[in-house]
């Protein structure tokens, strides 16, 4: 289903307008209602953030630096890379956010 073009009305009557909010301190997409505030979040968005809530408690986030010839690896756990939908061969960049070092896809 396709829940970018989904136009939602709240129980309370609202119309519901598409925002993007943090929850689990993973960003998501949603709906907030503009007459009662009540919030929804993109199931989508819900279920990766739950997945990568999951690896978080599981220490999956800690990973070890290795050296593969003469460069340096760091490896993706599962769990992240199935959340994330990181394939093969895709691109990644560094980034550096708020003094820390970020990969993103």
């Amino acid at each position: 289903m396709e829940f970018e073009n989904l136009k939602l009305k709240c129980e309370c009557g609202g119309n519901m307008d598409k925002i993007k909010t943090s929850w689990k301190g993973i960003d998501v997409r949603g709906w907030k209602c503009s007459k009662c505030s009540e919030e929804i979040i993109n199931p989508a968005d819900a279920q990766k953030a739950l997945e990568l809530e999951k690896a978080r408690k599981k220490n999956l986030f800690v990973v070890k630096l290795r050296t593969v010839g003469k460069s340096k690896v760091v490896t993706i756990p599962r769990s992240i890379i199935e959340a994330e939908k990181l394939k093969d061969g895709q691109k990644m960049e560094w980034k550096l956010e708020r003094g820390r070092l970020v990969l993103v896809p």
